[in-house]
């Protein structure tokens, strides 16, 4: 039996936002926070162009412009960080030692 070669779905690639613009961006400005903190998730990672939508043009200058806004503090490098569970059980143990 002949086996049945199926086609890849299309998937439709997100327009780049600053492409659409009325007047297209040249340069994404590091000292707006809105837009930049968009392109980060909470762990303070930069989005890749997939997620975005952005063209690799435009991807690039998101980079140096988040890369710039970490630099003079306006992003943080790293987001919240996670506590450990069991941190908490030591903490609990060293209080009812004391008491």
């Amino acid at each position: 039996m002949a086996r049945i070669v199926r086609k890849k779905p299309f998937i439709r690639k997100r327009p780049c936002q600053f492409c659409l613009s009325k007047q297209p961006v040249t340069y994404v400005d590091y000292k707006n926070e809105e837009v930049v903190s968009k392109l980060v998730n909470l762990q303070g990672k930069i989005l890749s162009s997939r997620i975005t939508g952005t063209c690799s043009k435009h991807q690039r200058a998101v980079a140096l412009a988040i890369k710039r806004a970490r630099y003079v503090a306006i992003l943080p490098y790293v987001g919240p960080m996670k506590r450990d569970p069991k941190d908490n059980r030591k903490e609990e143990a060293k209080k009812a030692e004391t008491v």
